[in-house]
């Protein structure tokens, strides 16, 4: 039945990110500049969340939450979600997937391995279901790791591993759809996947796209990613669809081709302004206290820790 549904993989063009080396973060510094919440107060943001559907378009929903946006393609071939939240929400991920009147879930798309999105699938795994992402992905989820800005992730027993992994593009066909689960090249981390529903015309962007405008857009640059690989990636998504796409971003509102648009002009507008900095001779310190994020993310801790890393990423003595 597995060889019913993959293809074999696309043959896709992508621009190489290049050489780029990067100044190592010490790790005892990334503790300190966690940006997120106390424990307990993540704990109780999760216990008072409410997951919600969103209809797409044809058999595709949308459960938007906490944590990851999720997509779920309900049909004969059986339900099929993209990611599956933070562990602690599968029970409302499971009560939300009810409301739909879903069948059992028999196939789960990673669009990459942080555990936001990725947390359900030790015990959709459990119940049958099987697990496709990108192989950088599936290799992170195979050992503990570290998240730049927050910390550990521990490594996921065998069960919640991807029982498929590929290296740039496949093909399934699902529910009536033909589904394309394309690698645009390290981005947001280095195992990043997109999904798009040709038929339907919707795409999941995974956290390439994040439709937050109050922040800077988050990339693991500790794990491959880096604004360069995020820009690129927003170029290639948007070669990928049309005005007609509805866009699914990792977090934040179900948007269109325009609301992509905006987020890549954005965040190109703050690495120009950064490198414009450094072109002028201006030393890190000088650059934060620019606030280049100015109008998109207010300055502040974990704004500053952003505003640093891509200095020491477009910095040239940095390359």
């Amino acid at each position: 039945m597995l060889m019913n549904v993959i293809e074999r993989p696309l043959r896709l063009l992508r621009r190489d990110s290049g050489p780029w080396q990067r100044a190592a973060l010490l790790m005892a510094g990334v503790a300190g500049l966690l940006c997120g919440a106390p424990a307990f107060v993540f704990a109780q943001d999760l216990e008072k969340s409410e997951i919600h559907a969103q209809a797409l378009r044809g058999n595709l929903q949308a459960l938007l939450g906490y944590g990851s946006n999720i997509a779920v393609s309900t049909g004969p071939d059986g339900t099929l979600l993209v990611d599956d939240e933070y562990a602690d929400l599968t029970p409302k991920v499971r009560a939300a997937l009810a409301a739909l009147q879903s069948s059992p879930v028999k196939l789960i798309v990673n669009t990459h391995w942080h555990d936001d999105h990725t947390g359900g699938n030790e015990v959709f795994a459990r119940d049958g279901a099987l697990i496709i992402a990108q192989e950088n992905a599936g290799r992170r989820m195979r050992t503990d790791q570290i998240m730049s800005l927050y910390g550990p992730q521990k490594a996921y027993p065998p069960v919640a591993w991807p029982a498929i992994t590929f290296d740039q593009a496949l093909r399934l066909r699902w529910n009536g759809d033909d589904i394309d689960v394309i690698h645009v090249g390290p981005a947001h981390t280095d195992g990043d996947a997109i999904v798009l529903f040709r038929k339907q015309n919707v795409l999941l962007t995974g956290d390439l796209f994040v439709g937050y405008s109050y922040r800077p857009p988050y990339f693991d640059d500790l794990n491959g990613g880096s604004a360069h690989g995020m820009i690129a990636a927003a170029d290639t998504l948007l070669g990928l669809i049309d005005e007609r796409t509805i866009v699914v971003p990792g977090h934040g509102e179900v948007t269109n081709r325009a609301g992509l648009q905006d987020y890549r002009d954005r965040l190109v507008l703050i690495v120009d302004r950064i490198a414009d900095a450094i072109a002028r001779g201006l030393t890190e310190d000088e650059v934060v206290a620019l606030h280049p994020t100015e109008g998109f993310a207010k300055a502040g801790r974990g704004t500053d820790r952003w505003v640093r890393v891509v200095y020491r990423e477009y910095h040239p003595l940095s390359r």
